[in-house]
């Protein structure tokens, strides 16, 4: 059997459905929205270049990639 290590990485209601940037720490949110280009746009204005993005699915909902 093995043993899989799963991490949240948020959890918070609001950023369902959104794309969610972090700072190079990795822990802080630094930028938020339903629109990836305004997502990475809102991360560079504060001095992140390359950002760590994700997408927040929405609870319920099936996403196919």
């Amino acid at each position: 059997m093995c043993a899989h290590n799963i991490q949240v990485l948020v959890e918070e209601p609001k950023y369902q459905g959104k794309y969610v940037a972090f700072g190079p720490s990795g822990n802080k949110i630094i930028a938020s929205g339903s629109d990836l280009c305004n997502v990475v746009n809102k991360a560079r204005s504060k001095g992140v270049n390359v950002p760590a993005i994700v997408f927040v699915p929405k609870e319920g909902v099936t996403y196919i990639y």
